[in-house]
């Protein structure tokens, strides 16, 4: 891991923990990076509105026994769309797709295949499209009771944990995975997430404005209770579909609702339900004491790439850590303008070279656990010998 702010001289700095053989000047300085971001972190985390944008790197970190991402990746998605369909190398002349300039990318492909069906259809395009779509759904619906969300749990935990007397954490993820939401479940965090609380859920963004209070005969007015986050999911999920005009939560959507990997990603941001989120998303970043911590995502979707950097160059009072396995700084690149913004002296950003699971034990826990918490883990953990 390495890390880069105004605050160390605005040079990469090293975090991961020095060995035993490296030397004391060399041990100081990642002690002194790891204090610094952990600052930067703390000055984050305490602000009055805070935002979190994930991509599908909070994904990758989840594995299996034997270690291997259960989540799919793009290349992932289309050796699967390759091994499920027999005529793949005729969908790709059908579309004039270039592998060699364009690579295993099944978004580019998609995009290709939308544009080919608008200009000429072909019923083989058509299927191709719906089988593959569906598969993607199939392969992001991997989180059930067998899969650990540990690094999940943790984060919610510290993150989600705020004063009810400062605004609800607002996390926002392109991931269509149900990650968030199992981890909130087990650790007995509550989502707010746009559904109603009657069956069928039924979206309506109003529910966002609605929040959980405690009432009782023993308190004069209600208390809103800790551990309330919101949770919006700016492409869908697999647990969406649509009936009618509604869109409903169920298992396995017979008419998913979510915004598959292709160029029209933009175009379908803002049409419902989808274009509240953006609004949301859009108003959080305006907020004068905002707090953001962006983690996993590459900065290849313009719709979520443009409002961030329009919050950096208009909102002085916004602070933001980006957090990514591979930091393109190269000019012209939304980390690029990062990088020039901190060499200029921009003390409301950093960035972090590293995977999520890599910085949640990093991320200082400002709260710490309520009673409650602590009941209903060693409830869960010990219930058996109840």
């Amino acid at each position: 891991m390495e890390f880069l702010s105004t605050r160390m001289g605005g040079s990469w700095r090293r975090l991961d923990p020095a060995d035993a053989s490296e030397s004391p000047e060399l041990k100081q300085q990642v002690q002194e990076a790891r204090e610094t971001l952990g600052g930067f972190l703390v000055d984050t985390l305490s602000a009055d509105n805070l935002v979190v944008l994930t991509g599908l790197g909070t994904s990758m970190c989840v594995k299996d026994k034997s270690g291997k991402s259960v989540a799919p990746s793009l290349v992932d998605l289309w050796n699967d769309a390759q091994s499920h369909t027999p005529d793949f190398k005729k969908i790709l002349q059908l579309v004039k797709f270039d592998i060699e300039r364009f690579g295993p990318n099944l978004e580019s492909l998609l995009s290709r295949c939308h544009l080919a069906q608008e200009m000429s259809p072909v019923p083989r395009l058509e299927v191709f499209i719906r089988d593959t779509e569906r598969l993607v759904i199939e392969r992001c619906g991997f989180v059930d009771e067998s899969v650990s969300l540990s690094t999940h749990e943790a984060f919610i935990r510290v993150l989600a944990r705020r004063s009810p007397r400062k605004l609800r954490l607002k996390l926002f993820t392109l991931n269509y995975d149900l990650c968030f939401e199992a981890a909130a479940s087990r650790t007995r965090f509550v989502a707010i997430d746009g559904f109603s609380h009657t069956q069928p859920q039924q979206f309506d963004s109003d529910y966002f404005s609605y929040d959980i209070v405690r009432r009782d005969d023993e308190r004069p007015a209600p208390d809103y209770i800790s551990n309330v986050f919101h949770l919006y999911k700016l492409h869908g999920s697999v647990d969406w579909g649509r009936v009618g005009s509604q869109v409903i939560r169920e298992a396995k959507p017979d008419n998913p609702v979510i915004i598959y990997p292709r160029s029209t990603k933009f175009e379908a941001s803002y049409s419902p339900p989808f274009i509240e989120m953006i609004a949301r998303f859009q108003a959080a970043l305006r907020h004068p004491n905002t707090g953001l911590l962006i983690i996993g995502f590459g900065f290849r979707d313009e719709h979520i790439t443009q409002p961030f950097l329009s919050a950096i160059r208009s909102n002085v009072g916004l602070r933001a850590v980006v957090v990514s396995k591979e930091v393109d700084d190269a000019p012209g690149t939304p980390i690029g303008s990062l990088v020039r913004l901190i060499n200029d002296g921009d003390r409301r950003l950093a960035l972090v070279k590293g995977l999520f699971e890599d910085l949640v034990p990093m991320i200082p826990d400002l709260s710490g656990p309520t009673e409650s918490e602590l009941h209903a883990e060693r409830i869960r953990v010990r219930g058996s010998a109840l």
